[in-house]
């Protein structure tokens, strides 16, 4: 039997699984156009893609793995002493923001609202009849395309 927190949990872990890859997509983007490669470990650790997410009676954890360094690449290029200090200079500087606006911005502006306003009757009826599907043909729910 499916019951309607099932529907709702999946829908949810559909949105979130989504996001991240819409995040992981993005950093590889901006890592790709704009920072030159050294070691080749920030493009490699992007590509891969990796996270585990994990529900428990409605409530989800999302574990991504995130280079140490990553979150310091946003401070530095936000200092005016990265080479890049006049006011034209602010909108460049932008383009360099590889982990809080990307993560945030997914976040707060596909997530979030998706979470919130997406999960309408037409929607739980859709997904109900996906999850009664894969049942009766036997097929797990991360395989429901």
């Amino acid at each position: 039997m499916i019951t309607e927190q099932f529907v709702k949990d999946e829908f949810v872990a559909e949105v979130l699984r989504r996001d991240i890859g819409i995040i992981y997509k993005t950093q590889e983007e901006v890592a790709q156009r704009y920072f030159k490669v050294r070691t080749g470990t920030l493009r490699n650790e992007l590509s891969r893609h990796d996270f585990s997410l994990q529900s428990s009676n409605g409530q989800f954890t999302v574990y991504l793995r995130v280079l140490p360094y990553l979150r310091f690449l946003d401070m530095q290029y936000r200092l005016p002493y990265s080479g890049l200090s006049s006011k034209r200079a602010k909108k460049q500087r932008a383009k360099y923001t590889i982990y809080n606006r990307v993560v945030w911005g997914v976040l707060y502006n596909e997530t979030f609202p998706d979470i919130r306003a997406g999960f309408t009757n037409e929607v739980r009826a859709a997904w109900r009849k996906q999850m009664e599907e894969a049942l009766s043909n036997k097929i797990l729910p991360n395989e429901i395309k």
